[in-house]
């Protein structure tokens, strides 16, 4: 018998038993026209906890505000190249930065919270009027669901943390007076690198966390352009760390002083890795299965098995470098300056793509239609 034909009533119960993912759905409703209907009638059936629709196995795109729609934000996914309209007025006219499939949002009014965008789950988290007259924004979080754990890099120079249910942020002493241009969370520790390669270290556990020194990139692994700097854990036979580092294609004025800088866009990356255990830099030409996801707020590594993800290659979104950034002086953006229209900062386009490692190459990408009305940029929401 052909399985589109089956019992629908069978069918109906294998569709409400093993609807685990977004990609469950397209597949199963893919397959016929009556299908596609017991597929839309298991969702809405099936007590699910997300209210915005079922979890994906792949990263997603969660897109930048529209300023006339107040309750919905949107899903770029990967599965199928569709987008997803969520209901989320707790994201609309604030602040969002990614980790782990969590959003933390701050408002006008300092009040912070974490959010999961699809079971609209919140936490909230104390707010940060102490960090009212500091510059540059929120730029990074990194949550860790097993600890409870919220980090966050507040500008480029200030480093917190707190668990929820805390009443207070606990300052990272970070030792070093340069900006930091990149953070991350791996194996129960917070990593982070500075504007002069050096990676440092803290258990962010405690009630006062001791930074220590790890190591620092080689000189001879620098290029010395323009660069934003990304650093994410691995997990392979060895504990390592990547830095990746993004070289920017830049166009000066004249006189050629990095005020001036009229546009730039991603010319390549550089991918090295710290092996943790034996202390070895090494450069990577070769990603093998893996694919790395960097961006505005959220960097992560992922291994698709499926085959929607290409292999050995970086996918990479709009994200201003760190000098950019430090040079606006509009007050309102001292909540919202780390996710700006950096259009009007540096008269570029988005900068979005896909890095390809085996040629050095970038393929344009179209994930998302017209960017005019957007109000921040586009990042990553990690697999859930």
């Amino acid at each position: 018998m052909d399985l589109s034909e089956a019992y629908p009533e069978l069918l109906d119960i294998v569709a409400q038993k093993h609807f685990d993912y977004y990609e469950d759905y397209l597949n199963f409703s893919g397959v016929s026209k009556s299908w596609h209907s017991i597929a839309v009638q298991a969702v809405t059936k099936v007590k699910v906890s997300y209210t915005n629709g079922l979890l994906s196995r792949l990263p997603s795109l969660f897109l930048g505000e529209k300023k006339e729609d107040v309750e919905f934000r949107e899903l770029f996914f990967l599965s199928n190249n569709t987008i997803r309209k969520i209901r989320l007025p707790e994201a609309y006219v604030k602040s969002c930065v990614s980790s782990s499939g969590w959003l933390l949002t701050v408002g006008d009014d300092y009040v912070t919270k974490l959010v999961n965008p699809l079971s609209r789950e919140t936490f909230d988290l104390p707010d940060m009027f102490e960090h009212a007259d500091y510059d540059d924004g929120i730029r990074k979080v990194l949550f860790s669901s097993q600890s409870q754990m919220v980090v966050v890099l507040w500008g480029c120079l200030k480093l917190t943390f707190c668990c929820i249910g805390d009443v207070n942020w606990t300052r990272i002493e970070t030792c070093w007076h340069g900006a930091i241009h990149d953070i991350t969370y791996y194996d129960g520790r917070v990593y982070f690198i500075d504007e002069k390669f050096r990676i440092k270290s803290c258990d962010a556990h405690g009630n006062d966390p001791v930074v220590v020194d790890v190591s620092q990139l080689p000189k001879c692994f620098r290029s010395g352009g323009l660069e934003i700097v990304y650093i994410l854990g691995l997990d392979d036979e060895r504990k390592k760390l990547l830095v990746v580092i993004k070289e920017l294609l830049t166009i000066l004025t004249e006189d050629g002083f990095m005020a001036e800088l009229v546009t730039y866009k991603t010319k390549n990356f550089q991918v090295f890795e710290y092996d943790l255990v034996n202390g070895e830099w090494l450069k990577v030409n070769d990603l093998g299965k893996r694919t790395l996801f960097v961006g505005f707020s959220s960097s992560f590594c992922v291994e698709d098995t499926s085959g929607v993800i290409k292999a050995n290659c970086i996918y990479y979104t709009h994200h201003s470098p760190l000098c950019i950034q430090m040079s606006a002086t509009n007050r309102h953006d001292k909540l919202y300056r780390s996710q700006s229209n950096w259009r009007s900062y540096t008269g570029s386009e988005w900068d979005m793509g896909i890095y390809h490692m085996c040629d050095e190459t970038i393929e344009p990408t179209h994930f998302i239609g017209d960017l005019s009305t957007q109000v921040s940029p586009p990042i990553w929401v990690q697999t859930m």
